[in-house]
């Protein structure tokens, strides 16, 4: 099978020849790890999918990129304000997705005058077409849009404010996710007009211990929106998948009703039991990730890497329906000889007996 055969099947609930490989790989350091090369990222397609087939990944996220005519604007060497007026510092190792500092909402009225950015703007598909064009049959290519709740929080000042605001302020919280889910649908429509086969929407809706705002608040205010967009895409013909971190089984149920047709990451330190999740929704969707990134990759041994490794495989893997990853990313605190065994034995013993 070709990587998008091979992904295909998975995301069908069949059984490919070997479990798909995939993992979320975007900021120029760990490009820099992988490849021994700096400045690698979605907008160096070339480099961008040299890194990814050196990891044997059978998928890749591509994104999105700022209009042309965008020039942002850098208050000091560290921070920079992007098209959606967010402030955010920059690190060596975060320049993709960098610290969110604050949004340009402070107060309700300050949305009056707010304006979105353009999602037809041009150059918005130029790093997704580019990437289309040299994968060819090396890799499957999915694009990567926000989402409702993320997007709306990060255009206030903090995420609390807008927490605020659920309860004091409804009628701005709903204006708020609009605005977001607009701007996303329309960016997710030109990303399959462009080509592609799979959308990710990317929206952390909890944290380790719990979610943002409670099951029936999620219910009411993001949940719609989510549903809005994945009913949107698959009515075009495509797959969508859901990152969502954190520790969202009180509505994990409810995700899974949106439509989606894969969940990632299953994050392992938020309690994400993938044995739990295989059992309640293995026949209904795809699962993807669950090996520990945050402390396992970056510092463990190769035996404890191997043994979650064969776990993931062994417990997800039997019927189809699962595509191994990491709970998160490939970070750049993970090495990459670290990263290069995992998948390589990932490889080995994701392979179906036929």
């Amino acid at each position: 099978m070709n990587p998008r055969e091979r992904v295909f099947s998975a995301l069908d609930h069949e059984e490919p020849d070997r479990v798909p490989l995939f993992d979320f790989v975007y900021e120029s350091k760990s490009f820099e790890n992988i490849l021994g090369k700096k400045g690698i990222t979605p907008s160096t397609p070339r480099d961008y999918i040299r890194g990814h087939l050196s990891l044997s990944l059978d998928l890749l996220v591509a994104m999105g990129g700022p209009a042309e005519t965008f020039v942002p604007e850098k208050p000091s060497p560290d921070t920079i304000i992007g098209e959606w007026g967010i402030k955010s510092k920059l690190t060596e190792e975060m320049q993709v997705l960098p610290w969110h500092l604050g949004g340009p909402l402070k107060k309700t009225e300050d949305l009056e005058n707010y304006q979105p950015p353009d999602p037809h703007a041009h150059g918005r598909m130029k790093p997704i077409e580019s990437i289309l064009k040299l994968a060819k049959d090396q890799i499957a290519v999915s694009a990567a849009v926000g989402a409702p709740f993320s997007r709306a929080w990060t255009v206030c000042d903090s995420m609390s404010l807008f927490l605020q605001w659920v309860y004091t302020s409804p009628y701005i919280v709903k204006k708020l996710l609009e605005i977001a889910t607009n701007y996303d649908l329309e960016m997710g429509k030109r990303c399959i007009d462009t080509g592609v086969e799979i959308i990710w929407i990317c929206d952390d809706l909890a944290y380790n211990n719990g979610l943002f705002l409670s099951p029936s608040l999620m219910r009411k205010y993001v949940l719609p929106y989510i549903k809005k967009e994945v009913q949107a895409f698959k009515r075009k013909g495509v797959k969508v998948l859901l990152h969502c971190d954190g520790d969202v089984r009180l509505i994990l149920n409810d995700l899974l009703e949106t439509g989606i047709d894969g969940f990632h990451p299953m994050e392992r330190s938020a309690r994400m039991d993938i044995r739990q999740i295989k059992e309640a929704y293995g026949d209904n969707i795809c699962l993807i990730g669950n090996v520990e990134n945050k402390l396992l990759l970056p510092f463990g041994t190769l035996q404890e890497i191997a043994e979650q490794t064969r776990e993931c495989i062994n417990i997800a893997a039997p019927g189809g329906g699962y595509m191994f990853a990491s709970d998160h990313s490939i970070h750049p605190g993970v090495p990459y000889k670290k990263a290069k065994f995992m998948f390589d034995l990932a490889k080995k013993y994701g392979a179906y007996s036929k």
